[in-house]
């Protein structure tokens, strides 16, 4: 195919790109999106902050972590060894918190 058949050929097509500001996707049900912390679940074992393989999370006192969301590679282990039940960490399918300054995403816990 040369290549003004080709470019002819793709001319009719639909476009490929997304228009991702205005038009969001939504993501899957499992989806790990922001962190979610329930403070009055937490029990206070430290078993997310010791089981953190890039130490994104800092245990300060019983209801009270911060997570450094610039860190975090959403591997989804703190929420697994939590203890607690119902579970204190959980993921939400937010997934649009980008920022252009580390500050803005430490402590996006709502």
């Amino acid at each position: 195919m040369g290549l003004k058949t080709e470019v002819l050929a793709w001319l009719f097509r639909r476009p490929v790109t997304e228009n991702y500001p205005e038009q969001k996707k939504k993501p899957y049900q499992r989806f790990r999106g922001r962190i979610v912390y329930y403070s009055k679940r937490c029990i206070g074992c430290r078993l997310c902050e010791r089981n953190c393989p890039v130490n994104a999370i800092v245990f300060h006192e019983k209801g009270r972590i911060d997570f450094d969301m610039g860190k975090c590679i959403l591997c989804g282990l703190c929420r697994d060894v939590c203890p607690a039940r119902p579970k204190a960490i959980a993921f939400s399918t937010e997934y649009d918190y980008s920022s252009t300054r580390k500050e803005d995403l430490k402590n996006l816990v709502k």
